[in-house]
């Protein structure tokens, strides 16, 4: 089967931009990475291959796990909140042990957000 010099340059250029296109990714990939580190202290772990397959998927899981973390940090502590606020508007006398396990809740959970943040 023979190719016209047409084809045969459209395929060229075919695979050059596939190449263009994995090489932004691959950047794009890597700048997720610096955003993860800078902003959360998640170092994502290097992929056993260099391959855009393999890192995209480290990244992913990276983020994914930063997200859930950050989430369960805050969900954690808006019930905790909720707690303190509600034990809160008692009276001192009718608080009772619930009002001190609610206050070691409250600090659990701004630890566990502050650890997070840092």
């Amino acid at each position: 089967m023979s190719m016209t010099p047409q084809a045969l340059q459209d395929l060229l250029d075919e695979l050059e931009a596939s190449r263009a296109s994995r090489k932004r990714a691959w950047e794009i990939l890597q700048e997720i990475r610096w955003v993860l580190k800078d902003t959360a202290g998640i170092e994502a772990q290097q992929p056993v291959r260099k391959t855009i397959d393999l890192e995209g998927r480290v990244v992913k899981d990276a983020v994914r796990k930063t997200l859930r973390d950050r989430q369960n940090a805050l969900t954690h502590l808006i019930h905790a909140v909720c707690e303190y606020r509600k034990l809160a508007e008692q009276s001192p006398t009718l608080r009772g042990s619930e009002y001190a396990h609610a206050i070691q809740e409250l600090n659990k959970a701004i630890g566990r957000a502050e650890e997070l943040l840092q």
